[in-house]
């Protein structure tokens, strides 16, 4: 743990042995998702990366067991270290999970154990473990072809919202390093809107500067980015990708709230330019209604459920 004890002191011995997640760990965390059978955003690599790389009081770590990959959450409060799994062992195995408890319970005071996000496929085996599980939140998880095609009376309000937009005064276009300052005023901008509306976005503007500062570190197969220009000025971008063989990662969605609207345009022309994935998650709706409603007009296959996880 030498890396991180540069910006968190007097780290206690039983975080010996975890990292950070680096670029180069990919094809690890690829193989391990792909045997597990669990799915969700929380997987998706380049947020995991992103989330390792924080500075400051919390990130994620990581350690590769005989049979699992164990993706823990570090968060300091004052003088307080707090050591959580961010999601079950994966594949699960139960004698990573034991490793995993019995260094949250040297590293936490109240000796407890928790599974930030349990996502509901896993929930009996982690339940089975002796966990108590709790709901958390759903991820909506969209049909690609079924947006793309928006067809019948259940999509006729996205119809509705994104043939408001000029074609003709728009640009779609992959991201790239020209886009980046006009898309970090953008984002400047949204931030600033968001928290007068006392909206809290924590880390997320610092996933979307990662992405913006990508400068090749992932490859575009991995991490897509698109931008929205309308009447000559950034309007919108995102960025995602694959999580595993079947679905996608929508990552990060921001947009100029001026625009209504726009929110729902970037989500499907995002979609309907990438013909692989058969599913996309988009994470899920933090209790805002206005952000709910945006995200059922796509008419999500599934609502897929995350649930939290205590042991004591």
């Amino acid at each position: 743990m030498s890396e991180t004890r540069t910006d968190m002191d007097a780290l206690p011995a039983a975080l010996d042995g975890l990292s950070r997640i680096e670029v180069s760990d990919c094809e690890v965390f690829d193989a391990a998702v792909a045997a597990s059978g669990a799915t969700g955003w929380t997987y998706y690599f380049p947020y995991l990366h992103f989330f390792s790389q924080l500075s400051g009081g919390e990130r994620v770590l990581f350690e590769r067991t005989a049979n699992a990959v164990l993706v823990y959450r570090l968060v300091r409060k004052r003088d307080r270290l707090t050591l959580s799994l961010l999601v079950p062992p994966f594949p699960f195995d139960h004698d990573a999970l034991d490793i995993a408890g019995a260094r949250m319970a040297e590293v936490n005071r109240d000796g407890r154990q928790r599974i930030s996000r349990v996502p509901e496929e896993l929930a009996w085996a982690v339940a089975r473990a002796g966990f108590e599980l709790r709901f958390n939140d759903d991820e909506y998880i969209y049909d690609a072809a079924q947006v793309r095609e928006m067809e019948g009376r259940g999509y006729a309000s996205l119809r509705r919202k994104i043939g408001r937009f000029d074609r003709d005064a728009m640009d779609i276009r992959p991201y790239g390093a020209a886009e980046r300052a006009g898309c970090e005023a953008l984002l400047e901008d949204w931030r600033q809107t968001l928290t007068e509306r006392g909206i809290r976005i924590g880390p997320y503007k610092t996933y979307a500067q990662r992405c913006l500062a990508n400068d090749g570190a992932f490859h575009s197969s991995r991490l897509r980015g698109e931008v929205i220009e309308i009447d000559g000025a950034i309007a919108a971008f995102t960025f995602g990708g694959p999580i595993d063989a079947e679905s996608a990662s929508l990552f990060i969605t921001v947009s100029d709230h001026r625009q209504p609207g726009l929110a729902y345009l970037q989500r499907h022309r995002f979609m309907a330019h990438d013909p692989g994935p058969r599913l996309f998650n988009d994470f899920v709706d933090s209790g805002r209604a206005g952000l709910a409603q945006m995200k059922r007009t796509f008419r999500p296959v599934r609502m897929h459920t995350l649930l939290s996880a205590r042991r004591s």
